[in-house]
């Protein structure tokens, strides 16, 4: 397709991800198939596992048809492929930063650890600046904190150790 004197490329990455979606979803469907799935009143063992996989049934449909028509055009120059050593900082820092969460979480309590998570996982990309990893490490630690402890009420600790 021309589009002026820019030539449109197709974007194929959609499919794999649309692909994998829904069969995961079946997957998980079909583990669940024996639980009893009970009424949104009284939830049976499997209506949690049904319910996402028909949501990810349902998002991966939306993947294949979207079909990254959410893309503009691009050409070969205007982005470059990572290189393996950007590749293995990106998925080292999201190992360290999911390890550290673990390790800090009892210690340190929910905010801090989701702080420390998000600081060391903003360290992957290259283009990160302080004040957008800073705002958002903040944010991410209070939403954590209130669905989590306080509105779910799971037992998480909030403070550190010290304070408790």
């Amino acid at each position: 397709m021309i589009s002026g004197t820019k030539t449109e490329k197709s974007d194929n990455t959609h499919r794999p991800l649309g692909a994998f979606c829904i069969i995961v979803s079946f997957a998980a469907l079909w583990i669940a198939r024996d639980y009893d799935t009970g009424t949104v009143i009284s939830m049976g063992p499997g209506f949690f596992p049904k319910a996402i996989s028909i949501g990810l049934v349902v998002l991966g449909a939306l993947i294949l048809f979207i079909a990254g028509r959410d893309l503009g055009p691009t050409e070969d120059d205007d982005r470059a492929q990572p290189t393996i050593g950007a590749r293995l900082r990106i998925i080292g820092c999201i190992t360290a930063s999911i390890v550290a969460f673990g390790a800090a979480l009892g210690p340190l309590g929910l905010p801090i650890a989701t702080f420390v998570m998000v600081s060391i996982a903003s360290l992957g990309h290259s283009g990160s600046k302080f004040p957008t990893v800073l705002v958002t490490a903040v944010v991410l630690a209070l939403f954590a904190t209130v669905l989590f402890a306080w509105l779910l009420g799971l037992q998480i600790p909030v403070l550190p150790q010290v304070f408790q």
